[in-house]
């Protein structure tokens, strides 16, 4: 089978493609076409280039340099949102309008089409679904689409929010059907999507954003009595349930150290944060070393709160799947999303309300019990097994032998 993969996003920035492709290119001929967004992203994005043949990764570039592109599909996207208010059932002006990465990925693709032949086209974010959607039409290549997030229900921070949350509903609402499957990262997004999108979802199948139990070690937790946490993230900001924790551990009294893993980019919260007297701040790292070093900890922080948008109230993290593979304990706040899907793993966690008082109560039952957490971590490590990325990765196998049968 030959499979174009397409993103708005990088390789560092989009972990289900980087597995997704690890999957496909041991069997199958595959293209990724990916964005380089510089600073640390492109750094990591290097390693994952030497795992895979350079032929097979296509990458181009969402800076100012080369200047002449960025301009261009800056002010397509400009004439697009100013025509797209008038012309509201174009579906090529609302896909220019959402993500002007889109219109480059829609000139390279038509400058290549010639020599795409492709089997499946498979789109990774919203921005890559109609370039690929045009491509499958102009070659007859199955099309499919992987809903990572919610996207009519992120935080969208512009000033034409409600029209850029209708422009995403449109855009899955006319392309969804036409899609050979669809996978969601969590349970409730294939909700999300049948209530308020379109009914009309062509195999829809839910793919957890679980790791291959390979790339984690057998948990090392400490004998003393000090509780160790650990949380990481692309990047280290407000809004991701940190500020509600630091309030709640010292309130707590509780004898922790905490270690948080991401790109710092809020001078305000660094500044907070520089006031921690247990805190240990790391840059960000590759996917295999930082599971590794998920092994010393006792406790995962997964702390969505559901004030910041409808998609983070449905998540279900890479984190959270992490933590659990790892065999660490997790505190996680009660998101609907996380707490239907942790129902399946009652002795792994502990939910608390997303406000300081009930994370204070938690973080006390957490240093009372963290005997029985640390002596229960290789039960969790090996129950987790069932989650993993061997297990997930056979949905898309299934989807992938039906498109070839």
């Amino acid at each position: 089978m030959r499979v174009l993969i397409l993103t708005t996003a990088s390789l560092s920035t989009n972990p289900r493609l980087v597995k997704e492709l690890y999957i496909l290119h041991l069997q199958h001929s595959v293209q990724v076409i990916v964005f380089g967004i510089g600073g640390w992203a492109d750094a990591v994005d290097e390693q994952f280039l030497e795992v895979f043949q350079q032929k097979q990764v296509i990458r181009l570039s969402a800076n100012r340099k080369p200047l002449l592109p960025w301009l261009f599909s800056t002010v397509v996207q400009q004439f697009a949102i100013m025509l797209s208010s008038l012309l509201s059932d174009s579906l090529l002006l609302q896909a220019l309008s959402h993500n002007k990465r889109s219109t480059l990925l829609i000139f390279f693709l038509l400058l290549k089409r010639k020599e795409f032949r492709f089997d499946l086209i498979i789109c990774h974010t919203l921005g890559a679904l109609y370039p690929g959607y045009i491509l499958a039409r102009k070659t007859g290549a199955k099309l499919a689409f992987d809903m990572e997030d919610y996207h009519p229900g992120e935080a969208i921070p512009t000033k034409r929010a409600d029209a850029e949350r209708r422009r995403r509903e449109y855009l899955l609402k006319k392309m969804l059907p036409h899609c050979a499957y669809v996978s969601f990262a969590a349970d409730g997004y294939v909700e999300l999507t049948k209530k308020y999108i379109t009914a009309n979802i062509p195999q829809p199948v839910v793919v957890y954003n679980s790791f291959p139990s390979n790339e984690f070690t057998t948990p090392q937790p400490a004998q003393d009595k000090k509780i160790r946490f650990i949380w990481f993230s692309q990047t280290i900001g407000r809004g991701r349930g940190l500020e509600l924790f630091f309030q709640a551990v010292r309130q707590a009294g509780v004898d922790y150290e905490i270690t948080l893993i991401g790109q710092l980019n809020d001078r305000t919260f660094e500044a907070m944060l520089r006031q921690e007297n247990h805190l240990t701040l790391l840059p960000p790292m590759p996917q295999q070393p930082l599971h590794h070093l998920l092994s010393q900890y006792d406790v995962g922080l997964s702390l969505e709160l559901s004030c910041v948008d409808m998609n983070k109230n449905y998540a279900l993290s890479n984190k959270l799947f992490a933590y659990l593979q790892a065999g660490l304990f997790v505190l996680a706040t009660d998101t609907p999303g996380q707490k239907q899907f942790l129902q399946r793993f009652p002795m792994h966690h502990l939910l608390c309300k997303q406000e300081v008082e009930d994370m204070c109560k938690a973080i006390q039952i957490i240093a009372s019990a963290l005997s029985q957490i640390r002596e229960q971590c290789l039960t969790r490590y090996h129950a987790a097994r069932c989650i993993a990325w061997e297990h997930e990765q056979r949905k898309l196998q299934e989807a992938w032998n039906k498109i070839l049968a």
